[in-house]
């Protein structure tokens, strides 16, 4: 048994994919299953089964997990910690994040962190939409995600770090173009368009929508596609569409396009940083999410 089975057999473990395991170690799929095979042939057990395309881990399997988590996460830690006490402010953290922190939020907090820590640190940053980023918390592909918040994750600690203002979008020819702000009770004359409502910032709206007896067509995972329809003045029912949209940077592309605010509680839209309690946290990993906290926080 050696170091490099313990991290294949954890990775395929969180992964329960051999392909998308080997994947991510770089290394070939019958290298990944060899070396699965000859550990389950020293261990004397099988440590996996199939589960449809996919696998899971057996009873024996389960048992040896923690164990190997346990002990890599304590050598992860021993490493660590001499890196740190050597003054080596570097390593690499593998950030996912939602769209629409990576255009400013993010490469401000990464250029803050790195001057005002004097870090060397690299980062590779993933971009996906929520359920993603939470998919590669979980899984520890990720040390940190910047997302909207999820329920039912116990293993996820959320920690909000900047509320994104709900604006309505409209053509610079549409009749309300001229107003600075609106309230809800004011749009109901137009029909509105938002996100689906199968993601949070979708939800969000929806609920601010009902408690206003409003209704929307929530069909839209971005602010690039509604800003799109919107810029080239859409029409449902031969009236004039509006938009609600979180105002982020993907917006600044339209040069059509009126920014109207609502009267609607400023940190009604939320964006957190998320990690895994159950997932070692590297020092340097510690240090950027204190950094966030204390610095990038844009809360009301």
């Amino acid at each position: 048994m050696n170091l490099s089975q313990l991290y294949y057999f954890r990775k395929l473990a969180q992964l329960q994919h051999y392909t998308k395991a080997s994947k991510e170690l770089y290394i070939t799929q019958p290298s990944l299953s060899d070396s699965i095979s000859a550990l389950e042939k020293e261990l004397g057990v099988s440590l996996f089964r199939k589960h449809g395309r996919n696998i899971k881990l057996t009873d024996h399997g389960e048992k040896f997990y923690k164990f190997v988590c346990n002990s890599l996460n304590e050598l992860e830690k021993g490493i660590d910690t001499i890196k740190m006490d050597s003054n080596i402010i570097k390593g690499t953290i593998d950030l996912g994040c939602i769209p629409t922190l990576c255009g400013d939020f993010l490469p401000r907090a990464i250029k803050g962190f790195s001057k005002d820590m004097h870090s060397k640190a690299k980062f590779n940053i993933h971009q996906g939409m929520t359920l993603s980023v939470i998919d590669g918390i979980k899984s520890g592909k990720y040390d940190l995600g910047f997302c909207s918040k999820v329920d039912n994750e116990p293993d996820l600690i959320f920690i909000p770090i900047i509320a994104q203002e709900l604006i309505l979008l409209v053509n610079k020819e549409h009749p309300l173009s001229t107003f600075k702000y609106l309230s809800l009770n004011e749009l109901s004359d137009y029909p509105i368009i938002t996100y689906r409502d199968t993601i949070s910032i979708g939800k969000t709206i929806k609920k601010l929508l009902i408690e206003n007896s409003l209704s929307a067509s929530f069909s839209f995972d971005d602010e690039i596609t509604i800003g799109g329809i919107i810029s080239e003045a859409s029409m449902i029912n031969g009236k004039p569409t509006v938009a609600i949209a979180a105002n982020t940077p993907l917006l600044r592309q339209f040069d059509n396009i009126k920014h109207i605010k609502l009267n609607i509680p400023s940190d009604t839209r939320l964006v957190y940083m998320v990690y895994n309690k159950n997932n070692y946290f590297t020092k340097l990993s510690e240090n950027f999410a204190n950094y966030i906290v204390a610095k990038e926080m844009n809360l009301p």
